[in-house]
């Protein structure tokens, strides 16, 4: 997407997007979509001086390949501030694939308190990134939030969805406290009841979470526990229960003005009552070392090291007992450094190295080494004062399965402000510059957001 302020009060935008569906089921059903289809829009807005602005929009489908339906739309919205209180906002549409709408209201019940509505039925907006397997998703959210005090405040709302996918209704509510600078707390839960939209199996849902935060100016701890049950209809009308527990913990010391020691270490479990087959979980643990000289800024490296062991629940294998994803025990070692030989250029490195055993089999595993090294030269490069490209090239090397892959990636990327990066790139090489990730499936467009504080 793109927005250009022509005026104080009018502005256009525009927004381009690709997506392709492809079904890999042994026997694709004769009513399921598949192909490419590219879908572009022109936005035009209007601002006025006083408590209310619009804007209209046009979509087109550039090109559908396959039995992929075109997504053709045109609509219109806008917002209007009621009172200083009450904020009234809408917008509707209709296309080849039906009818499209958001009605949102905000009231300001006092200095501390707002209550909100806001309904919205998404029908593959262009701009908006969203993609629907066919037809509709509706999503209504009714809440209120208020702050108790400086230190508090609390939420609570109810959501309603309903669509292609699944339909269901949860509560959700939220307590957040900060008794002083030091301090913060965090409570929230997640309770309702959603059904596939296909099947009609109903997945009753309870979920809550508990987080901590504590810090000095030198040191920031973060903890926070996680859990959710699901129990699940079975097709054949059984119920299947899971329970998950995920931890939360995160690191932070500034050892002095140039370096910093960071880490992190999750871990989550996942139990099912079908049995420990079905059982799953991961455990991840970081440690790193940021340095970066005060008076030599021109330097910037990091080393970290990562412990990483992942066992993908039954939802990941396939009916011939093999996992979708690898079962992984890995030790990662990386050091990456950047450094600025002119104003203009930055030059830079990093090199990985994972030690790893997989396994496919989950019931008797048979684990196989899978090392790797991964090298990587990149470039940095600015231009007309916002603008900067980065090219990189890599190397992964697996002696263990006697492979390499060489590849290499761009990227242009704009600074909007003195702390905020947009990137847009490619990425030619099919593998990830993260040594946890075992899938050769990253080739394609890449957005990076980068902000710094």
């Amino acid at each position: 997407n793109i927005g250009y302020k022509l005026t104080e009060t009018w502005d256009i935008s525009a927004g381009y997007r690709v997506d392709e569906r492809i079904d890999n089921s042994t026997i694709v059903p004769l009513t399921q979509q598949e192909g490419e289809r590219a879908d572009a829009v022109v936005q035009l807005g209007y601002q006025s001086a006083a408590n209310w602005n619009m804007y209209s929009f046009v979509q087109d489908t550039v090109s559908v390949t396959g039995t992929r339906k075109e997504n053709s739309r045109m609509g219109f919205g806008g917002s209007f501030q009621v009172s200083d209180k009450l904020k009234v906002d809408a917008e509707v549409s209709d296309g080849d694939m039906g009818a499209g709408g958001r009605l949102g209201t905000n009231y300001l019940i006092s200095d501390r308190t707002s209550t909100y509505l806001n309904y919205t039925l998404d029908n593959d907006r262009a701009d908006n990134g969203m993609q629907l397997p066919t037809g509709s998703e509706g999503n209504l959210v009714a809440g209120v939030k208020t702050r108790l005090g400086d230190s508090a405040s609390v939420f609570l709302e109810e959501r309603y969805q309903h669509g292609t996918s699944m339909v269901g209704l949860t509560h959700a509510t939220g307590v957040n406290f900060s008794p002083d600078d030091q301090w913060s707390f965090g409570v929230t839960t997640d309770i309702g009841t959603l059904e596939d939209s296909i099947t009609g199996a109903e997945t009753e849902r309870m979920a809550g979470g508990v987080t901590i935060g504590f810090g000095f100016e030198k040191l920031k701890l973060t903890s926070g526990v996680e859990y959710r049950a699901d129990d699940a209809q079975q097709l054949d009308l059984t119920r299947q229960e899971r329970t998950t527990w995920l931890f939360r913990n995160s690191l932070r010391y500034d050892m002095n003005e140039s370096g910093r020691l960071m880490g992190k270490l999750n871990h989550s479990e996942s139990e099912s009552s079908e049995g420990t087959f079905f059982d799953g979980g991961f455990t991840e643990a970081v440690l790193g070392y940021a340095y970066r000289p005060v008076y030599n800024d021109r330097l910037n490296a990091i080393v970290k090291y990562t412990y990483f062991y992942n066992v993908p629940t039954t939802d990941q294998y396939t009916q011939a007992n093999l996992a979708a994803e690898f079962i992984q025990k890995s030790h990662i070692a990386a050091v990456d450094v950047t450094y600025d030989l002119l104003p203009w250029l930055t030059v830079g490195g990093k090199y990985a190295y994972r030690q790893s055993q997989v396994s496919l089999d989950r019931t008797n595993p048979d684990f196989f080494s899978n090392d790797a090294n991964l090298y990587v030269l990149r470039s940095d490069v600015r231009f007309r004062e916002h603008w900067e490209i980065l090219i990189e090239s890599r190397l992964l090397d697996m002696p263990d399965l006697g492979e390499h892959k060489v590849g290499a990636l761009a990227a242009i990327s704009r600074y909007v402000g003195d702390h905020f990066k947009v990137g847009l790139g490619y990425n030619f090489a099919d593998f990830s510059d993260d040594l946890t990730d075992l899938n050769y499936d990253h080739q394609g467009v890449f957005l990076n957001l980068t902000g710094t504080l």
